[in-house]
């Protein structure tokens, strides 16, 4: 894998900002505030078009959250831009007691998330964003799985009242979607049917799902591929129906696998159908720094993997009905 994945489309960070500028254009109300980062989160497209509307609070990430609190209790729309480590673990307090617990309106873009941040290192490769936020009552999460995904989930996000906390990858995306690809909360979409083993994926992962199942198609088993770019609700009728189909699955996510989205879809086959099923993701453990493709391979998390692991859950089923 590449450092810069070719280029179909913008990265979506840029996506991102771009988003942030139509939606500034349809919601007036709607604010965007900084911590010193919008050249790298590219909120600063909404700078450039709003400049009234963009707050600079500076590297006071705590700030940043109680302000946005403020704002949204005013009937504001605030959209409090940083990274995600330091959403999710600077300024946790503030997003679980100001926003979460009050049910207040506050978008939450948590950007630089995973492994493609590249050289950023252990302080900014943030892979527990999504269970640190999946525990806070009220909160909403979404990973969108490319460029369009990212556009529908944005808009979902700011027509949806109360906290919302999606990821923004550092990474150009495959085109998974068209431009009139719709988002819904608790909603996942089949992207390849199969009999065999599903593959959830959410995020950059569901891409990489796409391409183990062409790797499995080689060796003679039919995946079917599911993407679930929200979290938190998560579509518990979906996982438990392809499941009960295919009888084996594997979960692929940007993240840790401890507590976040694999975490997520256990749960929900532990309730409703229980069968074989592996986690690709990042094991417990930091992330160091690193080119991308180097850190997917180290942390096992390339579509070979997702193959492999599909071939394990699948001998797994197989031993069972023997």
């Amino acid at each position: 894998m590449a450092e810069n994945s070719p280029a179909r489309s913008l990265e979506m960070r840029d996506v991102f900002g771009q988003m942030l500028v139509q939606l500034g254009q349809e919601y007036h109300r709607m604010l965007v505030l900084d911590a010193d980062l919008h050249t790298s989160s590219k909120a600063g497209y909404f700078k450039a078009a709003y400049p009234d509307r963009f707050l600079q609070i500076g590297i006071a990430e705590q700030n940043l959250f109680g302000i946005s609190a403020g704002l949204a209790l005013e009937g504001f729309i605030p959209f409090p831009c940083t990274f995600a480590a330091f959403a999710t673990r600077r300024a946790l307090d503030q997003v679980a007691i100001s926003i979460c617990y009050p049910g207040l309106n506050v978008k939450i873009p948590g950007s630089y998330v995973g492994l493609p941040t590249s050289q950023a290192g252990t302080s900014h490769n943030c892979i527990e964003d999504v269970s640190v936020m999946r525990s806070l009552p009220n909160m909403r999460i979404a990973d969108p799985g490319d460029n369009a995904d990212m556009r529908a989930i944005m808009r979902a996000a700011i027509e949806t009242d109360g906290p919302v906390y999606f990821r923004v990858t550092r990474y150009t995306f495959p085109d998974l979607f068209g431009a009139d690809h719709r988002f819904e909360w608790g909603k996942g979409e089949v992207l390849r049917p199969g009999n065999d083993v599903t593959l959830f994926g959410t995020g950059m992962m569901t891409a990489f799902c796409m391409k183990a199942a062409e790797l499995l198609d080689n060796e003679g088993v039919n995946a079917e591929v599911i993407h679930l770019a929200s979290i938190k609700p998560i579509d518990r009728e979906l996982i438990a129906s392809s499941a009960g189909k295919t009888g084996c699955a594997v979960t692929a996510e940007n993240a840790t696998i401890v507590g976040g989205f694999g975490s997520a879809v256990a749960e929900a086959l532990a309730e409703t159908v229980p069968i074989p099923l592996a986690r690709i993701g990042v094991r417990d453990r930091f992330v160091t720094s690193g080119g991308i493709g180097d850190l997917f391979r180290i942390h096992g998390m390339l579509p070979e993997d997702i193959a492999k692991a599909s071939q394990t859950v699948l001998a797994q089923k197989h031993r069972r009905k023997a």
